[in-house]
């Protein structure tokens, strides 16, 4: 019986509340659009891919070279981020960011026990993080022979952005989703925090959880 009476507590001060509940959610999910559409700044990825391989043509599959090369990829991640290779891409294009921005602006992946390493950079702008992509590939080839007397790399996959592409964030549908489920949240705290506080009777179930009696009868309200 107290489990029935508090679902139906519960849904009553939702039914109570509905319009409030709703408006709530209507206007954080307004407030999302907004900020998605007007505030928050479009932003593209470009990627380039390298491929870590042995030099030479031969057809043979040597298992201990790949192995040599797949341990060589985690260094080669460190390496490419670090300052020695941003502060040249910096240079050769002209660029207004420091290293410490640049680097944010960069993630270098790997699949498990692939040889292809894939260089991403997020930009406002579609050209410019294409431009990054490819400058980080083309100086780390050139620096890695350098700095560790290897030269077992080569751009796979240049970064070729399209002059159609679409931003990769922000994106309007989860943001306006999550503001939507964010006021429903809100609209439900006020609701329940709001009849919480109220101690005053208002129907049957309130009778019965405050003086803990069951309601026998009830006097109609006539208009006049």
């Amino acid at each position: 019986m107290e489990e029935s009476v508090n679902v139906e507590k519960v849904l009553d001060i939702m039914k109570r509340n509905v319009l409030s509940i709703i408006s709530s959610m209507l206007l954080v999910g307004v407030l999302a659009t907004l900020i998605t559409y007007f505030v928050m700044t479009p932003k593209y990825e470009a990627e380039t891919q390298m491929l870590v391989s042995s030099p030479g043509d031969s057809v043979i599959v040597d298992f201990e070279n790949i192995e040599t090369n797949l341990q060589l990829i985690h260094t080669y991640r460190d390496i490419m981020l670090s300052k020695t290779i941003l502060e040249d891409v910096i240079t050769n294009l002209e660029l207004s960011q420091t290293v410490e921005e640049l680097s944010k602006q960069i993630n270098v992946t790997n699949q498990d026990q692939s040889q292809v390493l894939s260089i991403v950079v997020t930009d406002e702008s579609p050209e410019e993080a294409e431009r990054i992509s490819n400058e980080v590939a083309v100086v780390f080839k050139e620096r890695i022979v350098e700095i560790m007397y290897v030269d077992n790399l080569s751009i796979y996959a240049p970064a070729d952005v399209p002059a159609n592409a679409e931003p990769v964030s922000p994106q309007p549908l989860i943001n306006i989703a999550i503001g939507l489920v964010a006021g429903l949240i809100l609209g439900l705290i006020w609701a329940f925090s709001k009849a919480y506080f109220d101690k005053s009777v208002k129907n049957e179930i309130d009778v019965y959880n405050v003086l803990g009696l069951p309601v026998v009868g009830s006097i109609a309200k006539f208009e006049d």
